[in-house]
C-alpha cells in the first residue's frame, strides 16, 4: 500500500467555485474559516493541500491522527478508537499566504520533510493497524495575530464487512459535516478487464445544497440508516496472460468536510483470495460539484490506475 498515489478533494459551493475560477474576490472563507477543496497524497503520504480563504491572510495547516478498529457501535463486531498519535496534540505541517484570488496552496510537503500517512499500513480487520483516521486542520490568521479556530466533522464509526456472495460493503456514521461521502473499492472502475465489472461503489451528500449543514448521516446495510451502504462484488479477473489491476485488499473510506478542517477515515480488509499483482493507485475524493461542467464531477471517489505492470 506504500506505492499508492491518491488525490483527495472536497466540494466548493457553486458561487464560490465560479468566483474562484473567475478572478479576484474580497473573501472566500466560509463563516470566517478557510475551506480545503483538494488534498494530494503521493505514495501514501500527504503531498499538497489547496483551499480558499481571505486574500492576504496566513493559513496554518496542522493534523491529528489515530488508529481505530473498524466495526459497528453495537453487536459482535464493535467499533473502537485506538490511541491518538502524539497524545492527540495537533502537529504543525506548514503555513502559507492566501493569494489575491482567495486561494492557498501547500505543495511539496513530502520533499520538505513532512510525512503524514493517510491510509493504514496494512489490511487488518478488527485490529488497530487496519484503520487510520486523519484530521486536516486549517486556521486563518490576520496581521495582528488573531487566528480562527479549526473545526472538523465528527466520525462516529466506520465498518467494512463481507456480505453473502463475496460482496464487500462499507457502513459508517458522521455528523457536523457540510459535505460527506463513503465508498468501498477492491480496484479501479476503469481497469482493462473490458467488462461491466464494478470495482467501486459510493454514496455522498452535500448538506450545504440541501440547507442542512452538520446533519447526521448514517450509511447502513439494510434498514435503519440515512442511506444504503455502498457495496461491490469482490472478484479477480486475472488470466494466465493478463492481470486485472485489483487491489490486494478491500478498502472502505469515509470523508467529511466543513470550514476549518476535513476528516478522512480509511479501513483495509484482506481479500478472500490472494492476488499476484500490486499496482499504483490513483484516487480523487471530493464532494459533488453539480455545476454542469462534466460527468467526472458527479463522483465522490474516483479510483483509477496507471497500467505499468
Amino acid at each position: 500500500m506504500s506505492r499508492r498515489k491518491l488525490v483527495l478533494g472536497i466540494v466548493v459551493t457553486g458561487g464560490m467555485f465560479v468566483a474562484l475560477l473567475g478572478g479576484a474576490v474580497t473573501a472566500f472563507s466560509v463563516g470566517g474559516k478557510p475551506l480545503i477543496y483538494r488534498t494530494t497524497v503521493n505514495n501514501n503520504d500527504l503531498e499538497g493541500v489547496e483551499g480558499i480563504g481571505t486574500p492576504g491572510r496566513v493559513v496554518h495547516l496542522s493534523y491529528r491522527q489515530r488508529n481505530f478498529k473498524e466495526g459497528v457501535p453495537d453487536g459482535a463486531d464493535p467499533f473502537r478508537w485506538c490511541e491518538w498519535k502524539n497524545g492527540g496534540a495537533p502537529a504543525w505541517v506548514a503555513s502559507t499566504q492566501v493569494d489575491g484570488h482567495g486561494v492557498f496552496r501547500f505543495t511539496n510537503l513530502r520533499a520538505g520533510g513532512t510525512t503524514v500517512m493517510m491510509f493504514p499500513p496494512s489490511a487488518g480487520e478488527d485490529v488497530c493497524r487496519g484503520g487510520l483516521y486523519t484530521e486536516l486542520l486549517v486556521s486563518e490568521c490576520d496581521g495582528g495575530g488573531g487566528c480562527t479556530a479549526w473545526e472538523v466533522p465528527t466520525v462516529r464509526w466506520l465498518n467494512i464487512r463481507r456480505l453473502p456472495g463475496s460482496v464487500g460493503a462499507t457502513m459508517g456514521k458522521i455528523s457536523g459535516a457540510y459535505q460527506a461521502a463513503i465508498s468501498v473499492a477492491d480496484g479501479p472502475n476503469d481497469g482493462p478487464e473490458y467488462s461491466d465489472v464494478v470495482d467501486v461503489d459510493q454514496n455522498g451528500f452535500d448538506m450545504m445544497a440541501q440547507g442542512t449543514p452538520g446533519q447526521m448521516i448514517e450509511w447502513r446495510c439494510g434498514s435503519g440508516g440515512t442511506a444504503p451502504c455502498p457495496s461491490i462484488a469482490i472478484h479477480d479477473a486475472s488470466t494466465a496472460t493478463s492481470a486485472d489491476p485489483e487491489y490486494p485488499f478491500v478498502v472502505g473510506t469515509m470523508a467529511g468536510h466543513r470550514p476549518g478542517g476535513s476528516v478522512f477515515a480509511a479501513a483495509a480488509m484482506a481479500r478472500n483470495q490472494p492476488l499476484g499483482f500490486t499496482v499504483n493507485v490513483n484516487v480523487k475524493v471530493r464532494g459533488k460539484l453539480d455545476l454542469n461542467i462534466g460527468c467526472d464531477r458527479a463522483r465522490f471517489f474516483d479510483f483509477s490506475v496507471p497500467f505499468n505492470f
